[in-house]
């Protein structure tokens, strides 16, 4: 999940529009590491040099509170029309989507990827390494993204029934079915998760910052994650991945 390979579309870019977007970038900062600087009134994030997220306030940006994942394709009309056909819907913007459930996400033209390492690595930590879909209808999403995109579902695995998204047979997102502590209002939705190094020391900074730890630590198929909100009552997840091999 940490390199380049051919995918039809991927997670590429989260975009959070927040009621305190000030006060958020600090957090994160401090959580991930990022640098943010901000450009007419947006504020860019990045994370050891590579930009990797944008936070925009409620009052100037046309979508709910909240994290918002981008996935990179290879040709925007194109993907837009598919997702059209595939019975999706394109909303708020030449490049926003919301799939027949409702579920939100954006596409976007995909910049250069870096060149593959052939050694075991780790991403650098604050960089989107994973999306998952949070979902009460999974025939209906399963059907949606193969149809918009080719993607395909594993089988579900462990206690909550967790299944990852495929093309050419490589995980690159994961789907989650609606777990029972979710509350009924919460709508489905695509979660983003947040690398880092150490999962005990970054859940226990992210509640030392003002967050508020939702999960704690937990061993999953890509690693170990946290569930958390943000000072502003955003969600989102903290992972630390597996070790992998990086393939060319």
């Amino acid at each position: 999940m940490t390199d380049a390979f051919p995918t039809p579309a991927r997670p590429g870019w989260a975009s959070l529009v927040s009621a305190d977007p000030r006060t958020v970038a600090s957090f994160y900062e401090a959580l991930l590491g990022w640098a943010v600087t901000e450009t007419d009134g947006r504020l860019l994030a990045s994370a050891e040099g590579t930009p990797v997220a944008d936070i925009s306030d409620m009052a100037t940006a046309d979508a709910p509170s909240g994290w918002l994942v981008h996935f990179d394709v290879d040709e925007l009309d194109t993907a837009l029309t598919a997702v059209s056909k595939a019975a999706g819907t394109v909303t708020g913007g030449s490049a926003i989507a919301t799939d027949p459930n409702g579920t939100r996400f954006a596409l976007r033209a995909p910049v250069p990827a870096p060149a593959p390492q052939h050694r075991e690595r780790r991403p650098a930590p604050g960089t989107l390494v994973w999306a998952e879909l949070i979902t009460d209808d999974i025939d209906t999403s399963a059907a949606f993204y193969r149809g918009a995109f080719g993607w395909e579902l594993t089988e579900p695995s462990g206690p909550l029934g967790r299944r990852e998204w495929q093309a050419y047979g490589r995980s690159f997102a994961g789907l989650l079915p609606r777990p029972p502590a979710m509350p009924a209002e919460t709508p489905a939705y695509w979660d983003v998760y947040f690398a880092v190094d150490d999962i005990g020391v970054a859940a226990k900074a992210a509640t030392e910052h003002g967050g508020t730890l939702l999960m704690p630590p937990t061993p999953v198929g890509i690693g170990t994650i946290a569930v958390l909100l943000d000072p502003a009552g955003a969600v989102f997840t903290l992972v630390q991945l597996a070790t992998e091999e990086v393939d060319a």
